[in-house]
């Protein structure tokens, strides 16, 4: 569209435009709208914070499905590889979920590799509850009893 600007172009302005001292940061960038654009501008501008808040919330493909996320475990680690790659300091945080409908030990061990290959300086984890309006509380069942919600959130 005619005098449409991408979220690089628009990092890349601001970064350009602020005095050199001044950080920037943004927060939680959706990992199927995220570009190799917005890497760039940030390993080309120190100004800009080299810490990416990347909400993986599962490490398994098929729970990611469920929830709707619009990628898959490999599609998001190809993403933090190539990250890791353009912005070798970077570093990396995450939202994870434990529990959520349907997710099986094999999920959760998915979700446990994926910690491990990412290699995440921090991670805010929350064991699944229902929230009203939301797909999985009009279309899925909670069927993960709390107590292993709970020992998956301390795994």
């Amino acid at each position: 569209r005619g005098g449409s600007l991408s979220f690089a172009g628009l990092l890349e302005k601001v970064a350009g435009a602020v005095d050199p001292e001044v950080r920037i940061r943004f927060t939680s960038p959706h990992p199927k709208d995220f570009n190799d654009d917005v890497l760039r501008v940030i390993q080309k501008f120190p100004n800009v914070c080299n810490n990416l808040h990347m909400p993986a919330q599962s490490g398994s493909s098929s729970n990611l499905q469920r929830m709707r996320r619009g990628y898959t475990r490999e599609a998001y680690l190809d993403l933090i590889h190539r990250a890791r790659e353009i912005i070798p300091n970077l570093t990396l945080s995450t939202d994870l979920i434990s529990g959520f409908c349907g997710e099986t030990e094999e999920e959760h061990q998915d979700t446990l590799s994926l910690m491990d290959e990412a290699k995440y300086e921090s991670a805010f984890c929350f064991a699944y509850s229902r929230r009203d309006k939301t797909y999985a509380a009009r279309h899925l069942e909670d069927d993960v009893d709390q107590a292993t919600k709970n020992r998956r959130l301390n795994e």
